[in-house]
């Protein structure tokens, strides 16, 4: 909020399903009396056109055409044929811009970053999988999208990330365009004794009573995960216990476990025998902080070192495990809490 209020951009990275969307929703809802707030997904898409359009959406979404302000942005971006179409899946309205030339797309973007800086009220802009800009086949991506940005005078902007090593190298590498041009802030994991008291008073003000040892069980099976805790506290609680154990927690986990079970095995099937050996012993460690060190290669007989780190990258690659770059002991991690239970105990 600071960031915002002194008009400095802020990049935000934490691991995955740690709570960076709902966090940022919260900071709109905060906001949305004085200032606008758009926020866009663009983990989807695979180019600057599909960046342009799922911009597009966000905008019409924020100023619907029945506003006077929507209306303006349709006459605003009438030469690029704008045309609306209904989401299959998710039933919302998507804004889809006739653009299929390189030079169309250099120039749609600035027009729909100038309308949102011509607005009365200032403009917050949250930008979600922002690394995946390096993705796009275009060549400069961030040079083009940072002389844009940096020549906007009414919009903050959030950028969020989920992959914090190239997190870092968009942002924190002086031969980088993004270099300098943010503030950074590290999302980590809610500090345990305040999660114990939250999950303890969450049931009891449900009408649950539990064993003073369940909330610590229930973190210490997640590793204080955002989603996996609240994963298997929502799946306990639908069970109606009036009484909660430490072995309740337990059985509920595996019942968990067991429903994934079939996604597990074709994960299984997906990777060689070395990538799956090497993540059944980062499953087996919880965190690997030293992967290359002979302990651990000749512990689990992972082969040579080269080939360790190549099935580190695929793993990483495959979002399968986690590299956080972030402490000042980088470590690896499964990224599923459920399936490192699941490989712990095949």
């Amino acid at each position: 909020m600071k960031n915002i209020d002194n008009n400095s951009n802020t990049a935000v990275f934490s691991q995955r399903r740690i709570g960076k969307t709902a966090l940022i929703k919260h900071v709109f809802f905060l906001l949305k009396k004085k200032q606008s707030t758009i926020y866009l997904d663009i983990f989807p898409t695979l180019s600057l056109k599909e960046f342009s359009n799922t911009l597009a959406t966000a905008i019409y979404r924020e100023f619907p055409i029945h506003k006077s302000a929507g209306k303006k942005f349709m006459d605003f971006i009438k030469l690029l044929r704008p045309t609306i179409k209904i989401n299959a899946l998710s039933g919302e309205p998507e804004l889809m811009l006739d653009i299929s030339q390189p030079d169309q797309i250099e120039k749609s973007i600035p027009q729909l970053f100038s309308f949102l800086d011509q607005q009365q009220k200032k403009v917050v802009i949250a930008i979600d999988e922002f690394q995946q800009i390096l993705s796009y086949p275009e060549k400069n991506v961030e040079a083009f999208l940072r002389t844009i940005i940096k020549n906007l005078h009414n919009i903050s902007f959030i950028f969020l990330g989920s992959d914090s090593k190239l997190m870092i190298e968009i942002f924190n590498s002086a031969k980088r365009p993004f270099y300098g041009s943010t503030n950074f802030m590290v999302l980590n994991k809610i500090p345990k004794e305040e999660y114990i008291s939250y999950i303890m008073n969450s049931f009891v003000a449900a009408g649950v009573d539990m064993d003073v040892k369940v909330p610590e069980v229930i973190l210490n099976l997640t590793c204080t995960h955002t989603y996996y805790t609240q994963r298997l506290c929502h799946e306990i609680f639908a069970d109606r216990f009036l009484f909660i154990t430490e072995k309740d927690v337990v059985n509920t986990l595996y019942k968990l476990i067991q429903q994934n079970e079939a996604i597990y095995f074709q994960y299984r099937n997906l990777l060689t025998k070395a990538q799956w050996n090497t993540l059944k012993a980062i499953a087996a460690e919880k965190t690997v902080y030293q992967p290359y060190s002979q302990n651990f290669i000749k512990k689990y007989d992972l082969g040579s070192t080269s080939t360790l780190k190549r099935n580190f990258e695929a793993l990483v690659d495959k979002a399968l495990i986690y590299q956080n770059l972030a402490v000042e002991e980088p470590y690896y991690e499964v990224e599923d809490k459920f399936l490192m239970h699941w490989l712990q105990s095949d």
